[in-house]
């Protein structure tokens, strides 16, 4: 028998991201100095934190590496970070080992291809609204909102409803 979203929401240790295209657009603006630009969406930010404050980890798993992207997550306080690889399930099997989860103790939000042996393996795949649809056949959630649109915040939100620790999170922005 197959667990409730709920009983798969409570099981959550780490929330795991993809960047292009979850965090943000999948837009890549450059400089006339070939210096990359990204855009992020400050209610993800917040999000973020939110996760972190409820006791779940937060980490990146990206196919590209970047300056901007490293700063962003600076700036988050998101330590756990696997970037340059393609092959991102090499990256998930290493997360498990190094902080001695299961598999179904993670989220993993995703959007294309590459994403897909992670979103197989984890125990609550989430796919942002413009996902390729292989991506979104596989999620147990799909965003409303679009990758960089707030589609993190989204599905923090949902988790975090889910669980049962949304209203007390939120509590002390509500004073």
């Amino acid at each position: 028998m197959n667990p409730s979203i709920e009983e798969r929401a409570r099981k959550i240790k780490m929330f795991l991201l993809d960047v292009d295209g979850v965090m943000t657009d999948g837009s890549l603006f450059y400089t006339k100095e070939g210096e990359e630009i990204k855009v992020f969406n400050v209610k993800d930010g917040l999000g973020i934190k939110l996760l972190r404050k409820a006791g779940i980890e937060v980490g990146v798993v990206s196919a590209r590496n970047s300056h901007p992207l490293h700063k962003r997550l600076k700036d988050l306080g998101i330590e756990r970070v696997y970037t340059g690889n393609e092959k991102k399930i090499e990256a998930l099997e290493d997360i498990v080992k190094e902080n001695s989860l299961k598999y179904e103790e993670i989220a993993y939000m995703g959007d294309d291809y590459v994403d897909i042996p992670v979103m197989k393996r984890v125990g609550f795949p989430i796919a942002v609204a413009d996902a390729v649809e292989e991506v979104k056949n596989i999620a147990v959630y799909t965003t409303r909102s679009e990758g960089g649109k707030g589609a993190v915040r989204e599905a923090v939100e949902f988790i975090l409803k889910l669980r049962g620790d949304f209203e007390d999170l939120i509590k002390e922005f509500m004073k």
